[in-house]
């Protein structure tokens, strides 16, 4: 017999997490809504018992908003599972248990995992999670998704409740105030066809779900009896807080021996209170007046702290500050480029280079020529394989700084704050604050970036996110940079290698933004419907080393495999068709190779971008495959030096860049577009982006041309208006919020739609 239990619960409470824990896999996970956005399942073997584990979107509640949010309600309400396994975060588990609460009401097997326990326990403070099972007669675990022996707890927990499990016996004592009665003499035939429980499809239709509303297909007679009840909507709500309420409260108090501690510290150093008759007041009357003070300045605390949201902390004051936002941003961003780029990983990705060269490509070459090997054989091992692969893989120590950078930033709930600040901006082009997440996404891949879209609930606005995030750099775009940067900019203008391939990441950014403005005010078929933006404010946490070396570990064995496999095999073909010719090797019989042949006719097309060679064109269209793969041709030709000559060797290079930057993803991203929003879409993104592509480097080229000055400081130029427009914008979108009286701590500005907490 095979166990199936799903973990569900509330965006942010550490799902996915546990969900690693439990399977030792490494599903991604993110301090914000939408980043599991399609259920993912393993089975594990615990205790002798398979067990197959499924992890589900986060949701809020059974009547869903978004894409994900259903994959998670039809997955509860099909049955599937032996248990549901409610998990809530200990900070917010009065809102996490209004999800608990409809699972309780639908009568499917439940137990409640508390959430994130090492967190309460630095606080000072304890759960009394005993008082919980009483009131919810389900077995409840508190724990931390950090620790093994927690997560071997809730799987024994788990196996036994589902061996004995014999319906939910918890009195939801809040139903009773309902017209539920009355509602299932109405609908109860309707319920049945439907496949649903007739008590859950009355609660439901209290509560308007359009879902079961459509399923229940009621004639107008059934839905005038049903409106003579009256709007219970809002009551519903309000009962099952009031109900959790009850329930919570005392549950979560200070640590007992930390009591005792404080009161024996305070009668150790207390000043007797003298009475009005001069006698010393007594010790019952001192412990009385320093309880009333802490309780008076605990009470002032918390009011203070109610102000914001759950997870808004001092430091948030600068951070999510209207004009230091964005600019401490681009200042953070700047500084990881520069040590990933410039102070370690340049010297590090140096040492790598150094040491293929002389340990594999001289001894290899000379060895071969000794033996006399033919030069084909020679060239193709040394120059196709060992300069063009390995020319990819000294990039290896820059990938793994980056990805440890960003996995900090991440996991200490930095990146969330990145889509609160953008929200504004992002409203006035018709996104919104979670498209900020897919395209923050975009920066590792592309292709990944585009699922989790999925969770925008305005269609338009989810097409447009597809669209636009391709125009963000993902990692495979970072040795084409790298590789060319350091060839032209060397000397003194090395240093500004790290900040021109930042620049590379603002401009991306940047034209994708003005391509959503234009998509919005210019094209009428194109603009979004009602925006809302739902975030989850995680407070600032502490990086695990565990979660982070995983993180660069993985992404690690991915860039190895692709060099390995893809960009290997990719690059031996691109190497004997540009080398040889139906004569045969093009070096000792002359004339033009097949690859040669086909990127002569197409290389004029480019000549206006500066880069209309053979070569160039070759490694372009290469790159559609894998970016990385534009390198390692451009390794295998010699080099960038090779490949852009001229006058303006070094402004065709940087034109290239930025061509490489905007032009036709992988084929990998066109699949998960046309899978996403269709095969129409996708093709509309391929010529879109084209077409971008050249006019944005035919522009930067011309600018170039005409300054006459060196492309590191076009580009600079280039980046700092565009800066100062996006951060202007920005300021302008805070400004807009303080006058219309919202104080931005929740990121809801339309109509004040404020998160849900």
């Amino acid at each position: 017999m095979e166990y199936s239990i799903a973990l569900a619960g509330n965006p942010n409470v550490g799902k996915t997490s546990l969900y690693n824990r439990i399977t030792h896999s490494l599903e991604h996970v993110g301090n914000w809504h939408g980043v599991t956005v399609s259920k993912i399942s393993k089975s594990v073997l615990f205790d002798h018992k398979q067990v197959l584990v499924t992890d589900l979107p986060g949701f809020y509640s059974m009547t869903v908003y978004s894409f994900e949010e259903a994959v998670s309600r039809d997955a509860v309400l099909s049955g599937d599972h032996n248990l549901i396994v409610s998990v809530a975060e200990v900070n917010n588990l009065a809102r996490n248990l209004y999800l608990t609460m409809q699972l309780l009401e639908l009568d499917v097997p439940v137990i409640l995992v508390v959430n994130m326990m090492d967190e309460l326990k630095k606080q000072g403070k304890v759960l009394n999670y005993r008082k919980l099972e009483r009131a919810l007669k389900i077995p409840i675990v508190p724990m931390s998704a950090k620790y093994h022996s927690d997560v071997h707890l809730l799987l024994e927990v788990a196996l036994d409740y589902i061996d004995r499990y014999d319906g939910n016996s918890v009195e939801l004592t809040y139903l009773d105030r309902l017209p539920l009665k009355d509602v299932e003499a109405v609908i109860g035939e309707n319920a049945v066809r439907a496949g649903f429980k007739k008590r859950y499809a009355a609660i439901k239709v209290l509560e308007k779900d359009s879902f079961v509303l459509e399923k229940l297909a009621l004639s107008e007679a059934q839905t005038k009896a049903l409106e003579t009840l009256g709007d219970w909507q809002a009551r519903v709500a309000q009962y099952r807080y009031e109900f959790i309420d009850s329930v919570t409260e005392g549950a979560i108090s200070r640590n007992v021996s930390d009591l005792h501690r404080e009161m024996h510290e305070h009668e150790k150093h207390a000043v007797p209170i003298e009475s009005q008759t001069g006698q010393a007041s007594s010790a019952n009357d001192v412990r009385k007046s320093v309880s009333e003070e802490r309780h008076l300045k605990r009470h002032d605390k918390y009011a203070e702290k109610a102000l914001y949201m759950h997870g808004y902390s001092r430091i948030d004051r600068i951070v999510l500050n209207k004009y230091l936002a964005l600019p401490i941003f681009l200042l953070v961003m700047a500084a990881v480029f520069v040590i990933t780029f410039g102070l370690v990983g340049n010297w590090l990705s140096a040492l790598l280079d150094l040491g293929i060269e002389k340990l594999v490509y001289q001894p290899l070459t000379s060895w071969l020529n000794g033996i006399n090997t033919p030069g084909w054989a020679v060239d193709l091992l040394g120059d196709g394989i060992i300069h063009g692969v390995g020319g990819i893989l000294t990039f290896l120590p820059q990938v793994v700084l980056l990805f440890f950078f960003l996995a900090l930033l991440e996991d200490s709930g930095y990146i969330s704050r990145v889509a609160f600040m953008t929200d504004g901006l992002f409203r006035k082009i018709g996104l919104s604050g979670r498209s900020a997440f897919t395209m923050l996404m975009g920066f590792g891949c592309s292709a990944t970036a585009v699922l989790t879209a999925r969770g925008l609930e305005d269609d338009m606005m989810r097409k447009k996110t597809v669209l636009l995030t391709p125009f963000m750099s993902c990692s495979a775009r970072l040795p084409v940079y790298s590789v060319i940067a350091a060839a032209f900019f060397t000397g003194g203008a090395a240093a500004a290698k790290p900040f021109i391939i930042f620049a590379m990441y603002i401009l991306g950014a940047a034209i994708a933004l003005i391509a959503a403005a234009v998509f919005e005010k210019g094209v009428k078929k194109m603009k979004s419907g009602k925006l809302s933006f739902i975030m989850e404010m995680p407070p600032y946490r502490r990086p695990t080393a565990e979660r982070v070396f995983q993180l660069i570990m993985h992404n690690a064995k991915v860039f190895l495999i692709r060099v390995g496999t893809t960009i290997f095999t990719l690059n031996v073909i691109v190497w004997l068709l540009s080398n040889f010719s139906v004569r045969g090797y093009v070096p000792e019989v002359g004339g033009y190779s097949f690859l040669q042949s086909v990127s002569m006719f197409v290389a004029p097309v480019f000549k206006p971008l500066g880069f209309g060679e053979w070569r160039a064109v070759t490694a372009l269209v290469s790159g559609l495959v894998a970016k990385e793969v534009v390198v390692s041709v451009i390794e295998s030709f010699g080099g960038p030096a090779v490949v852009f000559v001229g006058q303006y060797a070094a402004l065709s290079a940087v034109t290239f860049m930025i061509f490489t930057l905007l032009y036709i993803p992988c084929i990998a991203t066109l699949t998960a577009i046309g899978k996403e929003i269709g095969r129409r879409w996708a093709v509309f993104s391929f010529v879109f982006q084209l077409i971008v592509a050249y006019a944005v480097a035919l522009v930067f080229r011309g600018i170039g041309l005409l300054f006459c000055i060196s492309p590191g400081w076009t580009a600079g130029i280039l980046i700092g208006v565009l800066t100062a427009a996006v951060c202007a914008l920005t300021a302008v979108s805070y400004l807009r919020r303080r006058k219309s009286g919202c104080g931005g701590c929740c990121g809801g500005c339309n109509g004040c739609d404020r998160s849900r907490k």
